[in-house]
This record gives C-alpha cells, structure tokens and sequence, in this order.
C-alpha cells in the first residue's frame, strides 16, 4: 500500500501547492514590524529589548489583518475563488 505521507514530494498537499501558500499566506506581510514596534514604543517599551515579542506580533498582526480582509470580502459577497472556482 502506497503511503503518501512518505512521499517527500508531498506533504498535505502537492508540494508546489504548499510552497505557494507558504509565500502567500504564512510570511508576515509587509509593514507588521513597524506597527509592532510602534506599539510596543506607545506601551513606554524600547522594541530593541523585545525581540522575541516583536518577532511574535509580527505574525500575530498579518494573521489578523488577514482575517479581517477575508471576513469583509465575505461580508460583500466575494467568494474565495481559489476553493469554490466561478461556474
């Protein structure tokens, strides 16, 4: 019997699939450091000493704006054309 979780060209997915959505979706966008930072400077604190938090909010910060996008093209009407294609 063939296990496909062996298989190192796949992983869930098809491996070219999984590196797309790696770039796309799982790299903090662009700009999320410098609020984190900003935020962390309104709390009174210097970022430099926090960089395991800034590294932190850095992801937490794309996650949500994220989110946030997906929920209000959701609450427009636009469907996510990448899982249910246009007939």
């Amino acid at each position: 019997m063939f296990a496909l979780s062996h298989d190192p060209q796949y992983v869930t997915l098809a491996r070219s699939d999984y590196e797309w959505l790696l770039a796309c979706y799982w790299s903090p966008l662009t700009g999320m450091r410098d609020v984190a930072a900003n935020l962390i400077t309104e709390w009174g604190h210097d970022p430099a000493d926090h960089p395991e938090l800034l590294d932190d909010m850095e992801i937490e910060l794309s996650g949500a704006l994220i989110d946030t996008a997906a929920d209000l093209m959701r609450d427009r009407g636009l469907p996510d054309l990448r899982v249910a294609p246009a007939a």
